[in-house]
């Protein structure tokens, strides 16, 4: 099973609900910077999805190599 490979998407994914509340809250309580605020957000989930391409890699190489110990780096 691919459980490294799992828990480092379900981390993405929480951290880009984690970014999507912040900036529903953001908005909600200064309403007249929404775009600025979205437009912050936007950028930042797709800087978080970018940084968890290697460790998403990385993951997936030991998941498929059946290691439990790291790689020599």
């Amino acid at each position: 099973m691919l459980w490294r490979t799992l828990i480092e998407v379900l981390w993405i994914v929480a951290g880009l609900i984690g970014a999507a509340v912040f900036a529903s809250l953001a908005t909600w309580s200064v309403p007249s910077a929404r775009d600025s605020i979205w437009g912050v957000a936007y950028v930042s989930m797709f800087v978080l999805v970018l940084m968890g391409i290697g460790p998403l890699r990385l993951a997936l190489a030991r998941d498929r190599a059946g290691r439990s110990d790291p790689p020599n780096v």
